[in-house]
């Protein structure tokens, strides 16, 4: 009963955005929208209920004390678009990151908060809601996501959209909260178009991120998400790449995909799938086979030439698979952590797959939570494709001794950074004491200089004064020796 009450607080949480949302919304807040098909929802609180522009489209927003930020939640990738004050002509450049879910900052607009907006977006735009806040307003719900990370410490390849809480439950809340490191989320497939497009899933995927606290945005490639099982891995890998390449993809593609990944977020540890898919899915075994051949092309510069130049080869320090069967660790996820309020790094993933609510009609709500009469309450009580299980695939910095921390004999990037301040400092203080020193032994050499100057100069003055006394001398003894001679020449006369 107790896991069930969390359970059902964790759905609660995902899903009282549109509650939350209302008071935003409609407060005092004026919304007006042009060339949108079903304007009305923009603000109805359904994701699914999408306003789309068949061509150019604006909204005009309205009230009174000034707006500090919209949110938007795009049903499609967002091309460019702008938000303008219309009494200033003060305008934002939105949308040029492409994040589903965008949350703009008007305090960046202009000095004050405008109490109109016009917000203009291009033919094609689909959103499913639209937000509207006041200053001091930004509930915890609403999604200011990162860039992707320029360097991550940790790349986490996912297949789905789901698998990053449910086979990998525990590594981002641990590794992106608890230690604070930089996190990417690269995925294997998207919900767009194409196979099993259901747009819903991405929504759940930001949300489940956001919750678990992933802030960098994620990776979404061009592969649809293509169905294909088998308990052999031979067998189910020759499905996955048959039934891609009926799509129109191949092998190569994923590998160069992952090849790019490698290159574009230089990871210092990679985690990814089973080799055999955990319970045989295709996609996870093709992601796990692709990552192998990917490692080795990123690190070698004459393969991908196009992204060796663009971003250089990379070698991954270490890389692990999801119950890989050699040099195996096991990680504890079930530790309470003040940094996650007191819970567990599970029990914040169970929270992230609460997101995930079109998935919960299968297997894998069982598998994370259990059921009412055998609840699952610890990462470490899954006995089947255990979260906490992983084996070092690849290594460049030797085997794992302790077990138990993917960064086991690897500096993050923070660490090096510091150590390489350490250092500057370290050379910086070398520097200036060698200046010090140097500017010392100049002092002591000119005083040097100066007092054997003044030496000289005294042994010069007394030698001139020693000559003058012994001219002086020479001529009184002449003076003498004259006036003797005078003396003698008045006595003979």
């Amino acid at each position: 009963m107790i896991r069930s009450l969390m359970v059902l607080a964790a759905l609660l949480a995902c899903c009282a955005i549109p509650v939350l949302a209302d008071e935003a919304r409609y407060g005092d807040a004026a919304v007006e929208a042009v060339g949108f098909s079903l304007p009305g929802n923009l603000t109805d609180g359904s994701r699914t209920a999408v306003a789309s522009a068949g061509g150019p489209a604006q909204v005009t927003l309205s009230r009174a004390g000034g707006i500090a930020g919209v949110y938007i939640e795009f049903d499609t990738i967002p091309q460019p678009w702008t938000a303008a004050d219309p009494l200033t002509g003060d305008s934002l450049s939105c949308g040029e990151k492409g994040f589903l879910h965008e949350y703009v900052d008007l305090a960046a607009l202009g000095d004050g908060l405008p109490e109109s907006l016009v917000l203009d977006f291009p033919a094609g735009a689909d959103i499913g809601e639209l937000y509207v806040f006041s200053e001091g307003e930004l509930p915890g719900w609403v999604q200011v996501w990162q860039p992707p990370c320029e360097r991550a410490d940790l790349l986490l390849v996912s297949s789905h959209a789901d698998d990053e809480q449910l086979f990998f439950a525990g590594v981002l809340p641990y590794y992106a909260v608890e230690r604070g490191l930089n996190v990417q989320v690269a995925y294997l497939v998207q919900y767009f178009e194409g196979g099993y497009a259901d747009h819903r899933r991405t929504h759940e995927q930001l949300d489940g991120l956001w919750t678990v606290g992933v802030r960098n945005y994620p990776v979404m490639p061009e592969f649809p998400d293509l169905y294909a099982e088998s308990k052999d891995r031979d067998t189910a890998l020759a499905q996955a790449v048959s039934v891609y390449e009926a799509a129109g993809y191949t092998y190569e593609d994923f590998v160069d995909y992952l090849t790019w990944c490698i290159r574009r977020f230089r990871p210092l540890v990679v985690v990814s799938h089973d080799l055999d898919g955990e319970y045989g899915h295709g996609a996870h075994v093709l992601c796990a086979d692709a990552l192998g051949e990917a490692l080795d092309r990123a690190a070698d510069p004459a393969q991908d030439p196009d992204t060796a130049e663009e971003f250089g080869a990379w070698q991954v320090e270490k890389t692990y698979l999801h119950l890989y069967p050699e040099n195996q660790i096991v990680m504890d996820w079930d530790t309470p952590l003040d940094s996650l309020g007191g819970r567990t790094p599970f029990q914040v993933t169970q929270e992230g797959f609460a997101c995930h609510e079109s998935q919960h009609w299968t297997w894998f709500y069982r598998w994370i939570y259990g059921t009412s009469t055998v609840p699952i309450q610890r990462a470490a009580d899954i006995g089947s494709y255990s979260p906490c299980l992983y084996g070092l695939y690849d290594t460049q910095v030797g085997p794992d001794t302790a077990g138990g921390d993917f960064f086991e004999h690897v500096e993050t990037y923070a660490q090096r950074a510091e150590a390489e301040r350490l250092a500057e400092e370290a050379r910086r203080a070398e520097a200036e004491r060698l200046a010090q020193e140097q500017a010392e032994a100049e002092w002591l050499a000119e005083e040097a200089r100066q007092t054997e100057a003044e030496r000289l100069a005294q042994e010069q003055a007394a030698r001139r004064r020693l000559a003058a006394g012994l001219a002086a001398g020479a001529l009184i003894a002449a003076a003498c020796a004259v006036l003797a001679v005078h003396r003698v020449q008045r006595r003979r006369r």
